[in-house]
């Protein structure tokens, strides 16, 4: 196992490699360009008194974030751009020479924790969620309630997250019933608050977000462990099981540990789904995290923050998975892994 872990690990920086050369990529031959966008709102404040200023800025502009050579004055290639970028990425360099290093961390500080906190509390409902209902319905299979309620869950996933937010937002934040907050994660004014009252405001901001991030991830493991468990039921070792006259109690504690282990490989699946969800939720929510941030790096082409936020998703989702792996193995003993093949 540990040399099937130290190849794995191994390929992490190539991977890395390939998508952030991609992503670099990408962007330098979108067809926005970041100078001509903030060239044009700079025009809108009167900047420019001429048309040689306005040439001299977007110049500037050009050598400032890496597009042209400041000697040679010509257009930097893609491959020579990325190996600068990547050079001062190995030393957490993202921002270029005249920008404002300290402002881009403080940026992605504020965002992450807003990211951490609903991912977290989305993954633990769809766990609390998923688990108990996925090993109920998997010991009735092929019952009427199973068949309902398999029916919702294809309903629920078929969804699209920002249709489920939508609705949510107008049935319990606005048209139908004003029972939670339809943006933010603090009300005006709660900074004066205890902080018991603080907590409970900030959890009744997340009640809609959570809600929604929760519903994709809740179907899969439910789906999952409805699966699983319902083979167990039928397994030779169950039924030798109910032979022996085991109880009913520990023969359930049985087909879920057993129906359980493959969860684990779910487990590292789910945080891609999770990083997509959080760029709908958050925006449509006001929310200043990770997805929001992200989508408004892209819409502005601000490489710095785009490739930051693609190289830490990257490596933190490369890593969860080597992670359900691992943990596979080690909940569920008869998985044997050799070198880059898990049978």
């Amino acid at each position: 196992m540990l040399r099937w872990l130290l190849f794995r690990l191994a390929w992490v920086p190539v991977t890395l490699l390939g998508i952030t050369f991609v992503t670099f990529a990408m962007l330098r031959l979108a067809p926005v360009d970041r100078v001509e966008l903030e060239i044009a709102r700079k025009e809108q404040s009167g900047t420019f008194h001429n048309l040689e200023e306005r040439e001299r800025a977007i110049l500037w502009l050009r050598i400032k974030h890496g597009l042209v050579d400041e000697e040679t004055l010509e257009p930097v290639p893609i491959w020579r751009g990325y190996l600068n970028w990547l050079t001062n990425a190995l030393t957490l360099k993202f921002t270029g020479a005249n920008e404002n290093d300290a402002a881009f961390w403080r940026r992605l500080g504020e965002a992450v924790p807003v990211s951490l906190w609903l991912g977290f509390l989305a993954l633990l409902l769809a766990l609390l969620v998923g688990v108990p209902l996925g090993t109920w319905l998997g010991m009735r299979s092929d019952s009427w309630a199973d068949r309902s309620m398999s029916q919702l869950l294809f309903l629920v996933i078929g969804m699209p997250e920002f249709l489920l937010a939508t609705l949510l937002l107008l049935g319990f934040a606005g048209a139908w019933f004003a029972w939670f907050p339809s943006n933010g994660l603090r009300s005006p004014g709660s900074g004066e608050w205890g902080l018991g009252s603080q907590l409970l405001d900030f959890a009744w901001h997340l009640v809609l977000p959570v809600l929604v991030m929760a519903s994709s991830p809740a179907v899969l493991v439910t789906r999952f462990l409805r699966d699983s468990v319902a083979r167990a039921v039928v397994s030779p070792s169950a039924t030798y099981a109910r032979a022996l006259g085991l109880a009913p109690e520990r023969l359930r504690w049985r087909l879920l540990r057993n129906g359980a282990a493959p969860l684990a490989t779910l487990a590292g699946t789910l945080l891609p789904i999770l990083v997509g969800g959080s760029i709908v939720v958050e925006n449509l929510f006001s929310l200043d995290g990770v997805g929001h941030l992200a989508f408004r790096a892209v819409e502005d082409q601000e490489q710095a923050m785009v490739m930051a936020l693609v190289l830490m998703t990257s490596v933190v989702t490369l890593l969860a998975l080597i992670a359900s792996d691992v943990l596979h193995r080690l909940v569920d003993p008869r998985v044997r892994i050799a070198t880059g093949v898990t049978s």
